[in-house]
């Protein structure tokens, strides 16, 4: 089994390695209408300018020492050294923005005797660094991204994926084998009150767990806050509940924590090679099941018997299949457009974003509504992967709008909760959008009171950042929570969604009316466009016309669209001009 896991181990167990031959180099200058003797020097490092980039310590120091002239080979030096060093500097939590700064600091000029003529080529050398610099930090998020389909990045696990492998090929060599799976049985609400996060807890858990392991077992961090320990060769199927029964006595004791401690009372699922007798359900799927029927009973120990598969429901397969769409890239992104009523005597619409919206299509699973969807990912502990994926995808559809369209375009992508809890996410839209050089206030976020619930001060914190990067904020379903005008006046909003439960029946019901009336006048009073959802009837439409609401979206303008429907959908509702009152088919 050793050697079973070795062998997959090496497939992947590697450094990550940065290769930009002098073809490349070549190649990334000549886009930019340069030759080796543009670059040949000299160079000026300017310090004044580096100090705003003292976060890269190691990229500065080259910078530092960077040689007044350079031939071909010495440069190609040069820059292999810039960018490993930069690498070193960001894998220790550097931003990319600072790094570009940074670079400004060496200048090309014009004659060796003087640092005050800049060259011509000046302007294109940064541009050269600058791409050179999004390029390696590109290719090293997806090196970090293909390592996490192994491994846990906080604890360095090998992970769920490389468990089933394992397992895999253990079964076909008939080694007798148990599965263990650990739950720690915390929740947001305990993290919350320890004061700690889901990192510190799992590195404590690991170093707790792993003391009580012998030679002859592996253990995987398979999901948040859950682990799976695989033992090898098994002898007799009590091995499993002696390793359970020694772990809930560990953990009797407190947790150490920074600060705090925690005493955590897990639950355990197993099942073992000699019990594994159903020709349905994998050996994990087996162990999943002992650990569900022991977490909904209550009971700390589980092993797998038969008769606790009449408790595995489509639930659990619906889960397995969403995370493998995942990762096979079978999600897709359709659009729905926010059509803009017309102003003063116009009588014509016109639409310059859409709203991002989660499909999946499966024959299997039909219908699998975007909140299913995304409550498992993050459920699932992929929700890290998920939101990099959505915010990447988002800003390149709108580039591809802007380019197709020659127009300003914005989209609205929804984020969840624990989204708004992650201080990482302003760097990666910020990472983005710049790689699809797109205006950031065409990235418009959209985001519900309910997100604010869990921890509002911190997510506040990471509102605030992105919007310093000057992307809008959108406000849905306003109106259906508590406190929502405390919260339009205090946050950077500037687009509020009015819920379709009332705008629906906005013909029918005078109350609802007043509501959406009063709504219009409270945002315009403080300066927020308003966007009214589900409207699909003409009725609906003129009276909010007359209400002077600024955008409607809904089924009477169009459904959602794939991205290629939707440029065809929008080429035809730009080249013909549409009247309020026409319904675009």
């Amino acid at each position: 089994m050793i050697k079973v896991q070795e062998e997959i181990y090496s497939s992947i167990d590697h450094e990550f390695t940065l290769n930009i031959s002098p073809n490349d180099l070549l190649n990334i200058m000549q886009a930019y209408q340069l030759s080796p003797n543009d670059l040949a020097g000299p160079y000026h490092y300017a310090q004044q300018m580096a100090e705003s980039g003292a976060t890269a310590s190691a990229l500065l120091q080259v910078l530092q020492q960077w040689p007044r002239q350079l031939n071909w080979s010495q440069l190609n030096q040069a820059i292999d050294e810039l960018l490993h060093q930069w690498l070193q500097d960001y894998k220790a939590g550097a931003k990319l923005g600072d790094a570009l700064i940074l670079c400004q600091s060496i200048q090309l000029h014009t004659e060796p005797s003087t640092d005050t003529t800049l060259s011509r080529y000046n302007h294109q050398f940064h541009l050269v660094l600058t791409h050179l610099l999004a390029l390696a930090t590109n290719e090293f998020d997806q090196y970090r991204y293909n390592y996490s389909k192994s491994f846990d990045l906080t604890t360095g696990l090998p992970n769920h994926q490389l468990m089933l492998k394992l397992i895999k090929k253990a079964e076909a060599e008939h080694i007798n084998l148990g599965l263990l799976l650990l739950n720690l049985n915390i929740n947001a609400d305990k993290e919350r009150k320890i004061n700690t996060d889901q990192s510190t807890l799992a590195l404590a858990a690991v170093d707790l767990i792993q003391q009580h392991l012998s030679k002859d077992t592996r253990l995987f961090h398979i999901g948040p806050n859950e682990f799976a320990i695989v033992i090898e060769d098994l002898h007799f199927p009590a091995q499993l509940n002696l390793i359970a029964s020694e772990l809930i006595h560990a953990f009797e004791s407190s947790l150490p924590l920074v600060n705090n401690s925690l005493i955590v009372k897990p639950y355990f699922g197993g099942v073992t090679t000699f019990k594994h007798t159903s020709k349905t359900h994998s050996l994990y799927e087996c162990a999943k099941l002992a650990l569900h029927h022991a977490m909904i009973n209550h009971y700390q120990i589980e092993m797998y018997d038969q008769h606790i598969t009449s408790v595995f429901s489509s639930t659990h397969t619906l889960e397995e299949a969403i995370i493998e769409a995942l990762q096979n890239n079978e999600l897709e992104v359709y659009l729905q457009p926010i059509v803009s009523l017309p102003k003063h005597d116009s009588d014509y619409v016109t639409c310059v974003s859409a709203e991002m919206l989660l499909r999946w299509h499966n024959a299997e699973w039909v219908g699998i509504s975007p909140m299913r969807l995304i409550d498992t990912i993050y459920k699932k502990g992929f929700g890290k992967i998920f939101i990099r994926w959505l915010i990447n995808t988002a800003c390149q559809r709108i580039a591809e709008i802007i380019a197709t369209h020659q127009n300003s375009f914005a989209l609205t992508v929804n984020l969840s909760s624990p989204d708004l809890l992650d201080a990482d996410l302003p760097e990666l839209i910020a990472q983005s959008i710049a790689l699809w050089d797109i205006p950031a206030k065409s990235l418009v976020i959209e985001i519900t009171e309910s997100d604010l619930l869990l921890d509002e001060k911190k997510a506040m914190s990471v509102i605030n950042r992105i919007s310093q990067l000057g992307c809008s904020f959108a406000l849905d379903d306003f109106g259906t929570g508590y406190s929502s005008m405390t919260r339009l006046r205090n946050m950077p909003i500037s687009l509020v969604k009015i819920d379709q439960s009332f705008v629906k029946q906005i013909e029918q019901s005078p109350q609802d009316r007043e509501i959406v009336l009063s709504i219009i006048q409270l945002a315009h009073s403080l300066g927020k466009t308003v966007v009214a959802e589900g409207v699909e009837e003409l009725s609906c439409l003129k009276i909010l016309t007359e209400m002077q609401c600024d955008k409607i979206q809904g089924y009477y303008y169009s459904k959602s669209m794939s991205p290629n429907d939707f440029n065809v959908w929008l080429s035809n509702f730009q080249n013909q001009p549409t009247l309020l009152t026409h319904k675009h088919e």
